[in-house]
């Protein structure tokens, strides 16, 4: 899920041409790794569940699109904005990909099914996203379009077509060279810290809050379902199985 894991980089890596201090991109980088660790964590409890089901994995990935389609609304309305224009200038535009494959999960009536299994948590960071100042905005972008241009690509979705292959996961159609949507990622956030040192801190501080508001709506996505319930149950089944032996070799006694 855009889920889509962002993988581990070296957050004090200078992309070519930088000069001057550390670059805005590092230090957001630092300043989400804790948060990022955590969710990791989160992730490799649930996904396995939720891979277990294609109503899970729906469930899952309507959360980020929501989050997503509001973002690049909000980017649309502030496009004038010198920042934002920065952000919109990499192209990326991922609220259709996740609204196709919504719609191959769902059906004819997605949107209605997605905003019924929209949670609270989601719901909350959706307000955050209406209300934020332009170096919020840009900071949630940093971690919204992050995780499916770090971490996502075609080995990505070539993975998750094996589990659910009825869906063609275009959420992770970003770009055809991935390589060089990271690198240009990387630039943009570099050039914005050279270009704007007055919200410098604030981005740092930014992104580190939009990645704990990412790991509230992973904790909140539901990853119970039939598969789960049918564990619980054997479970419960053989730990009664067992009471019930040692019970009686206790009677025979």
């Amino acid at each position: 899920m855009a889920t889509a894991t962002v993988k581990a980089i070296d957050a004090d890596s200078v992309p070519v041409g930088h000069i001057g201090g550390a670059p805005l991109y590092g230090r957001m980088m630092k300043a989400i790794s804790s948060g990022h660790t955590f969710g990791n964590r989160v992730r490799m409890l649930k996904l396995p569940l939720i891979f277990a089901e294609e109503r899970l994995y729906a469930g899952a990935i309507t959360q980020f699109f929501l989050l997503s389609e509001t973002l690049e609304e909000e980017l649309t309305r502030h496009a004038a904005d010198p920042m934002v224009a920065r952000v919109r200038g990499l192209g990326l535009c991922v609220t259709p990909g996740y609204a196709a494959d919504l719609e191959q999960l769902y059906g004819a009536d997605w949107r209605n099914v997605a905003k019924s299994v929209e949670t609270k948590a989601t719901a909350a960071y959706v307000e955050d996203l209406k209300s934020a100042s332009i170096p919020q905005l840009v900071a949630a972008a940093f971690i919204l379009y992050g995780a499916l241009v770090v971490g996502g690509g075609k080995m990505t979705q070539q993975k998750v077509r094996k589990v659910f292959p009825s869906c063609e996961h275009q959420l992770f159609d970003v770009a055809e060279d991935m390589k060089a949507a990271r690198a240009n990622f990387k630039v943009c956030f570099t050039g914005i810290g050279k270009d704007f040192p007055e919200h410098f801190e604030t981005l740092e501080h930014e992104a580190a809050r939009y990645m704990s508001l990412n790991n509230t709506v992973v904790l909140s996505v539901s990853c119970w379902g039939r598969v789960a319930t049918r564990f619980a149950a054997g479970v419960a089944i053989g730990a009664l199985g067992v009471a019930l032996a040692v019970r009686y070799s206790r009677g025979l006694k």
